[in-house]
């Protein structure tokens, strides 16, 4: 008998952007989850995760990829890590572009963030309050900066791959390292035949989910789902409509 596996996102997925998850649907959803395989996938690195999911209930799915796949953890354990070489004026470049390539006035840093396997870059700064936060989220849907950011990494670099995570940055790792490689881990644990299902608020074009969900597009078996909140997670997993 196949195994059937869920993947979920986390930030904007199972909680609302950069905040801890609702207590009610962490309930729902941990009941949910009890008798099946359930693992999360997230762009963030584990102490942002933690922040936002409490260590018991990470602990209660069967693993937790973080860094875009590039960590995996299972029971509190670091399971492996994939290591991240850069180029030498990789950080100049990423420099550059904040001071000269971006018309975006107000910055709070870090812009620059170093996690295992992977960088996240954003021009706001990772420190920017909820409401600048939510201007620069609302500024880059009408200039499509981040989809600039995109295009403009691998060309000067193209080893690597960008793309759109959360509300204010990007994910920069090598070509081939995105949430897609999940899919090569879970079937090492659960064979090659296994049903994998992934949700994620990211499942576009250039968003950080869509390598995975295009993945799994590909094989037979599979399924993912696009959601643009934690209440509709909710509503798919409590009306058992789409998982059965």
């Amino acid at each position: 008998m196949r195994d059937r596996i869920y993947l979920f996102d986390v930030d904007g997925t199972l909680t609302s952007p950069l905040s801890e998850i609702d207590e009610e649907f962490a309930d729902i959803f941990l009941n949910w989850a009890r008798p099946r395989n359930v693992y999360l996938v997230t762009g963030s690195d584990i102490i942002k995760t933690q922040q936002q999911l409490f260590d018991s209930f990470i602990d209660q799915c069967k693993g937790i990829f973080t860094c875009s796949g590039n960590v995996f953890y299972s029971k509190g354990r670091k399971v492996f890590e994939n290591k991240l070489r850069l180029p030498d004026n990789f950080i100049k470049d990423l420099e550059l572009y904040l001071e000269q390539g971006t018309t975006w006035r107000t910055k709070m840093g870090p812009h620059i963030e170093l996690r295992p396997g992977m960088i996240n870059f954003s021009i706001v700064g990772r420190d920017a309050p909820p409401s600048l936060r939510e201007a620069y989220y609302k500024w880059d849907q009408e200039t499509q900066e981040r989809e600039d950011i995109v295009d403009y990494i691998p060309n000067l670099y193209p080893e690597f791959e960008v793309s759109i995570g959360g509300q204010i940055s990007v994910d920069i790792y090598p070509a081939g390292k995105n949430k897609a490689q999940v899919v090569d881990k879970i079937q090492q644990l659960h064979g090659t035949n296994a049903n994998i299902v992934f949700v994620g608020d990211r499942n576009t074009p250039g968003g950080n989910d869509w390598p995975l969900a295009q993945r799994l597009e590909a094989m037979e078996g599979c399924e993912w789902y696009q959601v643009s909140s934690y209440e509709e997670t909710r509503a798919l997993i409590e009306h058992g409509e789409l998982f059965i």
